[in-house]
């Protein structure tokens, strides 16, 4: 939960864990509107009309799923934690976390499990008893063969926060990598190491190139948290705003208790079964 505590989610009953269970449903009609109802979009431009009907007819939500509204899964049938106007547009694995006003473009991926290298072979045959070639081949044989476990954090969850920007063809490690808040991530890029808040990353691996803002705005930011508000309720903003303004403006706004946060009822497993 350090993870989750660090970036700052506005929800605070996330669960970050490398479980990937998951449970089925069909997208009918009444499914349908229910999307509607709570926002849950799975075409950028088109209102209650969803590509999951012309698709697979179903989709998944992950057990430990926290889904706010006005959220956009534009790609895929598997629905992670997910903050308010955020969109993804790469089909993300089920146990990923993603904060508010975050956009993901194709093509991005998490690695495949990591093998360990201090034994004799990297083989799977060391730890695994699951892969039918090594299994048949000890039954034919009549012979046995005692395999060890591994500590490698494989298949660990993307922690990924809020207004986080992520380029087409990202890659990531299976071992887990939380992105800070207000990152962004270079089309491409190969994500080895957990990326600080408002750092430009790029290439294989992925280094920091740059800050999007100065230390002292970078700090203001994180301590405003300016994702915990509906954007609409900023006094005096518009998209041009300059950062400096931004800052002062809504600082003083949430000082002033002149905005409240936003709290949308987000849904989890349970909302989709009463379906």
């Amino acid at each position: 939960m350090t993870i989750i505590q660090a970036i700052h989610f506005p929800a605070d009953n996330l669960v970050c864990t490398r479980d990937h269970a998951r449970t089925r449903f069909t997208f009918s009609e009444e499914m349908a509107r229910f999307f509607d109802a709570h926002h849950l979009y799975t075409l950028t431009h088109a209102k209650k009309q969803h590509r999951l009907v012309q698709g697979t007819g179903w989709f998944e939500v992950g057990n430990h799923a926290v889904i706010e509204p006005f959220t956009s899964f534009l790609s895929g049938s598997y629905l992670c934690s997910m903050g308010a106007f955020s969109m993804t547009s790469s089909a993300l694995p089920i146990n990923t976390i993603v904060g508010r006003y975050t956009s993901i473009a194709t093509g991005i991926y998490r690695l495949g499990g990591n093998h360990p290298t201090d034994r004799f072979t990297t083989s799977m045959l060391t730890y695994s008893r699951s892969v039918s070639a090594f299994e048949d081949y000890l039954q034919e044989k009549d012979q046995s063969f005692k395999t060890a476990g591994v500590d490698i954090p494989n298949y660990a969850p993307m922690v990924i926060g809020n207004d986080v920007w992520i380029g087409q063809d990202v890659k990531f490690v299976a071992t887990g990598i939380s992105v800070g808040n207000g990152a962004v991530i270079g089309a491409g890029s190969l994500v080895t190491k957990n990326v600080p808040p408002y750092a430009i990353v790029g290439g294989v691996p992925a280094k920091v190139i740059r800050y999007r803002f100065s230390p002292e705005i970078i700090a203001a930011l994180e301590e405003l948290q300016w994702w915990n508000y509906a954007y609409p309720d900023f006094q005096g903003i518009d998209g041009g705003t300059d950062i400096e303004t931004f800052v002062e403006k809504v600082s003083s706004q949430v000082k002033q208790g002149q905005i409240e946060p936003f709290q949308p009822k987000a849904l989890n497993l349970e909302s989709f079964k009463e379906v």
